[in-house]
């Protein structure tokens, strides 16, 4: 009984740490869209690792005095994906509006059971297919008539980034169980923005048309996304596994239409309320259903 109670317990502050971060992460892409208005994507994905790595950085000496040395060659791995990912997500923000792109993006949770499923050995209970399936249905509700084909190649990439980003993710589940998340998330960031800085000397007159402005709305991005968010969904993995804590972050598109409501027309329609309705009901059966 006492074990049963803790098991709960741990996966109530799984799924909060995970609502946290998801408050942080929904207003980077409004704040990243901003910031391409006079940033290449290369060089706004670099900026984003590159404070993103600061923050973690002043984390991991601000805990520990001192940031470890890492020899682990998944590290490696690990800040590869998250720079392919932040790449694609830059293409995809910079050729799609913030909305459209977050609901596309929504197919990350597919990677990332699938993944969790391959590599972690993470099994799935009946719940999780349904869970699974009202967030796909919910997801689509939401976007009818929103998703917008703009691009083909943005809509490429808004496919690709969130494979990225899972694979990212579930590297990470299983370096935490070794190493603190601030740790992880530093090194994460830090190979990140060391390989996009290495594309830019590919890539001609990428430094051009930089501005204070777009500057500061990348940090911004960088501290609520590649920082708060990251750090608290880190942390989070050490309570539930990388697929229930990613059903949670279904709710995701909710969020950024409500921050997207200020800067761009928004209108609420019966799909995206119902789609609304069927999101909070996958992220309820996480919660109440983990180890029932």
């Amino acid at each position: 009984m006492f074990n049963a109670s803790k098991v709960k317990n741990s996966t109530l502050i799984g799924v909060e740490l995970n609502l946290i971060s998801l408050l942080f992460s929904s207003i980077a892409p409004i704040l990243n869209k901003f910031a391409l208005v006079s940033l290449n994507p290369i060089i706004g994905g670099f900026f984003t690792s590159f404070f993103a790595m600061l923050l973690t950085g002043g984390v991991v000496v601000a805990q520990a005095h001192r940031i470890a040395i890492i020899k682990n060659p998944w590290f490696f791995l690990l800040g590869a994906t998250n720079a392919m990912g932040v790449l694609l997500q830059y293409v995809a923000l910079s050729l799609l509006s913030p909305v459209t792109v977050t609901l596309i993006a929504r197919i990350y949770l597919v990677y990332v059971f699938f993944l969790g499923w391959l590599f972690l050995k993470e099994g799935l209970q009946a719940w999780d297919y349904v869970a699974i399936i009202t967030c796909i249905a919910g997801s689509i509700l939401v976007s009818g008539g929103r998703a917008q084909v703009d691009s083909a190649w943005g809509l490429l990439c808004a496919f690709l980034y969130p494979f990225m980003y899972a694979a990212n993710n579930v590297i990470a589940k299983a370096l935490v169980k070794d190493t603190a998340s601030s740790t992880t998330l530093f090194y994460n960031h830090l190979v990140s923005a060391v390989v996009l800085l290495v594309c830019t000397f590919f890539t001609p007159q990428v430094w051009q048309g930089l501005s204070a402005r777009a500057i500061a709305f990348n940090f911004g991005g960088a501290l609520c996304n590649g920082f708060m968010s990251l750090l608290l969904f880190y942390t989070s993995l050490k309570f539930i596994t990388a697929g229930h804590a990613n059903i949670v972050r279904a709710l995701g598109p909710l969020i950024v239409i409500a921050y997207s409501a200020f800067f761009f027309p928004i209108s609420i329609t019966p799909s995206i309320v119902g789609g609304a309705i069927l999101l909070i009901i996958a992220t309820a059966i996480v919660t109440t259903k983990h180890q029932n």
